[in-house]
């Protein structure tokens, strides 16, 4: 059995800014587009996915 993960183990977004801006490029699909929503995507070793959306303040992205 698997021990539980100690406080060290726990991810933790930091709290500041993980990102700024309001417009986001693509790659050969024409001018910038508006963003309106940016998720930090964890996958984890049992084929799951965990999205943690960020919160837009202040003018960037911040952990919740």
């Amino acid at each position: 059995m698997a021990e539980p993960p100690s406080g060290d183990d726990v991810l933790v977004l930091p709290p500041i800014p993980l990102a700024t801006g309001q417009l986001v490029e693509r790659p050969d699909e024409g001018p910038p587009v508006r963003i309106t929503g940016v998720e930090v995507v964890v996958s984890t070793e049992d084929g799951g996915e965990l999205r943690i959306p960020l919160v837009h303040r202040h003018g960037a992205w911040w952990a919740p």
